[in-house]
């Protein structure tokens, strides 16, 4: 939990260093969703229509990250939804990585979200233009690729969580920004 912290700019605390904000969003969720290369960049081209097929080495595009099938980086040149990101698919609870549970007050919200046996979520790598464009990206995307059985969506830098609903999905395929930005 450090190195993430030290990474994504957090201190002991958990709160956010002034000087780097964390852009990020976790979706929780029980039934592992296989993801290859290609079926992620279909994804992404059903929501920006010839932005990501065919595959290229400029502008657009996305390539395994260090864990093939399980990480994916994925750099956005589309205005008002660009930055450079990781997108990360893991067969495993997100409370390995994350305290968020511990700031759920309702024991039977807290028992569900600890409950999920995985998680994806999308972090800004590099910001290209603004943060809202980087959020923007984030929400369309994880919206696209939620699978039925989303449960959560948790906000690492301020460990914010609320329940992932289709009020959820349409507001983040919207382009909503649904927590605080700094």
């Amino acid at each position: 939990m450090r190195l993430l912290r030290k990474i994504f700019g957090s201190d002991d605390k958990g709160t956010a260093k002034p000087d780097r904000a964390m852009v990020s969003l976790v979706v929780l969720y029980d039934t592992y969703l296989e993801l290859s290369l290609e079926s992620l960049r279909q994804a992404l081209d059903q929501e920006f229509p010839g932005e990501f097929l065919p595959p290229r080495e400029f502008g657009n595009f996305v390539v395994d990250g260090a864990v093939p099938g399980s990480t994916f980086m994925i750099l956005s040149a589309i205005p008002e939804a660009s930055g450079m990101f990781m997108l990360n698919n893991v067969p495993g609870p997100y409370t390995e990585f994350s305290y968020f549970a511990e700031y759920i007050s309702d024991d039977v919200l807290r028992e569900r979200a600890t409950a999920q046996n995985c998680w994806l979520s999308i972090d800004l790598i590099n910001l290209t233009t603004s943060i809202e464009d980087a959020y923007r990206f984030i929400g369309k995307v994880l919206a696209r690729l939620a699978p039925d059985d989303a449960a959560f969506l948790v906000h690492p830098e301020t460990y914010c969580s609320i329940v992932f609903d289709n009020d959820v999905r349409a507001r983040l395929a919207g382009g909503s920004c649904l927590f605080p930005m700094r």
